[in-house]
């Protein structure tokens, strides 16, 4: 694939707006695969419900570099969570951004877990290799970090998928909008952090605070642009006081 401009921000660099809809699609496929597809699922009452998600940029993407992608399913870790791995390279095979997620799946009838499958035990079906070493982790805004109200959106139509919520994606990119105006001019992402908890639907208002980790630098990079090494910001989203998805940025 080659980035596309629509891909990018004002830098020119891929988001990981865009890294997480090409991992949404190209994962979905490759569950059609196996027969583990959104359609195969509701035939038996089940569905797939991301919960956690890490992208690490080791060297972020630019408009109209080609890349290769590639997905696949590492089975089931801690007898809850389906882990698939993401990665993005260059022609040479180098890596550039990797990613780990892990995926719930939902009885719709019983509205419960499942909590064995027997995709996730077939060894046609995985791959043991870690794009990342651990596990997206569980998110907490440490008790020293200061929350501040941002902004709110208004869910609309066009926030929603098939599934009549707000599509995965759509959190991301709110995220971003809560940053301050200079880090998205001038900061370049190295982790991005997502934990999914409760979905957004049509008319309801997402409330977005921010907050940041008190130990800022900043260096040089060799593009020119300003990479603000060791700040850490946390962004919530928030529905009515309740928590709807945590999102951590490193720097």
């Amino acid at each position: 694939m080659v980035v596309p401009s629509y891909a990018t921000d004002i830098n020119d660099r891929m988001t990981p707006v865009y890294f997480m809809q090409v991992l949404e699609e190209a994962g979905s496929q490759h569950a059609k695969a196996f027969g583990m597809s959104y359609h195969d699922l509701l035939k038996v009452n089940l569905g797939w419900i991301v919960s956690r998600l890490h992208i690490h940029f080791i060297k972020p993407l630019k408009w109209e570099e080609p890349f290769v992608f590639s997905t696949w399913h590492r089975g089931q870790e801690d007898g809850l969570f389906f882990r698939r791995e993401a990665m993005m390279t260059d022609l040479d095979g180098t890596p550039r951004i990797v990613a780990t997620t892990g995926w719930l799946l939902l009885d719709f009838g019983t509205r419960s877990l499942a909590r064995h499958s027997h995709f996730s035990s077939r060894p046609d079906t995985f791959c043991p290799e870690k794009a990342i070493e651990e596990q997206a982790p569980k998110l907490r805004i440490p008790a020293h970090v200061s929350m501040q109200y941002v902004y709110s959106h208004h869910v609309r139509m066009s926030d929603l998928d098939h599934n009549q919520h707000v599509n995965n994606t759509r959190y991301a990119r709110y995220a971003l909008d809560a940053l301050p105006e200079e880090i998205l001019r001038k900061g370049v992402i190295k982790d991005f952090y997502i934990n999914f908890v409760h979905e957004a639907q049509l008319n309801g208002d997402l409330d977005l605070y921010v907050g940041e980790e008190p130990t800022p630098a900043a260096v040089g990079t060799e593009d020119g642009a300003v990479a603000e090494v060791g700040r850490v910001f946390y962004v919530e989203g928030k529905i009515q006081e309740k928590t709807s998805f945590l999102v951590k940025i490193v720097l």
